[in-house]
């Protein structure tokens, strides 16, 4: 085969894996793009979630590895309903990177076995651990677009998915940027969901960046800080008690952050959505968020609940996986 077929095969194994949607991004593309020029000259923001550094590199800088020439990039679809998969649950990393992982493993598994002169290399989700910006990453490798929400968008399922990568030693051309924006004519739905407004100034100047146009939230809108607000918000609105979770088992505790900005773009929305998990994750996201009251609270307590008798804490789903 050749290298454009060998390409392919592996972003075909990749979604047979699980994955809804895969491609390729070669490494001297990659350093082009926004992210990888902007952040490393971005001032330095406290924020929630921050991990420390592990790379030995400037903030923001990437720790490419000597033997990477390319990276597979893949993308798992988030439904609206399914509220529980991007949750914290008692603490531990959000269950669907479990799913993620298992793509990436079974993926190098199979070429190991059928291109064993390729070698790869899992990634840390986060850039501080040697990990890439994913989202440019996504767009570079014909996933989706970079949103006016600032995160990825995708033909079939919106903003509606979450994203892994890991290194290959071929040097694979990029699968390339989609020739499709539609959010160029939106009126910005994303924007005025967000609970905390945090697209509401430009607040990145293209003249800081060296002239570069392409900023957070397309045209320097999107504030981390205010973002990071919400996020504390729905930290401290952790549920607390004794819960039986839909293909998750029992937990104790669950943090829903949120997802406003994802679940009001009209981008691959189903038709239908009054549907019974549908209802109850918009009543789960309401409580979590902002927005509204905290009484909303209550009804989800007693949805959720088990009695201490009924609960058996070995059925518990959640991984402590992250890397």
């Amino acid at each position: 085969m050749d290298k454009k077929a060998i390409a392919q095969s592996i972003i075909d194994k990749a979604i047979e894996s699980g994955a809804c949607a895969a491609g390729i991004a070669n490494i001297e593309d990659l350093k082009t793009m926004p992210s990888f020029v902007m952040m490393p000259k971005r001032p330095h923001i406290d924020r929630v979630g921050a991990v420390e550094y592990e790379t030995g590199l400037p903030e923001g800088v990437v720790a490419w590895p000597e033997m990477a020439k390319s990276i597979l990039v893949i993308a798992y679809y988030h439904p609206e309903e399914d509220v529980f998969m991007d949750t914290w649950i008692d603490w531990k990393n959000p269950p669907g990177n479990k799913n993620l992982i298992g793509v990436i493993r079974e993926t190098r598994a199979w070429m190991a076995e059928a291109l064993p002169e390729i070698e790869t290399k899992p990634m840390n989700y986060y850039v501080e651990k040697g990990g890439v910006w994913l989202k440019d990453s996504a767009v570079m490798a014909g996933i989706g677009i970079l949103g006016k929400n600032n995160i990825l968008v995708t033909p079939e399922h919106g903003p509606r998915v979450r994203l892994r990568a890991m290194y290959m030693s071929e040097d694979f051309p990029s699968t390339g940027k989609l020739d499709w924006d539609p959010c160029e004519k939106c009126p910005g739905f994303c924007r005025q969901a967000c609970p905390q407004q945090a697209f509401a100034n430009v607040i990145y100047d293209p003249a800081d960046y060296d002239g570069q146009e392409e900023l957070p939230g397309r045209n320097g809108c999107y504030s981390l800080m205010e973002c990071d607000k919400e996020m504390q918000v729905n930290e401290k609105r952790e549920l607390i008690g004794k819960f039986e979770l839909p293909k998750y088992g029992a937990a104790e505790s669950i943090v829903v952050y949120c997802r406003e900005c994802e679940v009001n773009c009209p981008v691959g929305k189903a038709l239908e959505k009054d549907t019974p998990a549908a209802r109850d994750s918009e009543k789960i996201r309401n409580a979590a968020c902002s927005k509204f009251d905290e009484s909303a609270m209550k009804e989800v307590l007693e949805a959720l609940s088990v009695p201490e008798s009924e609960f058996d804490t070995t059925t518990k789903a959640a991984t402590d996986e992250v890397g």
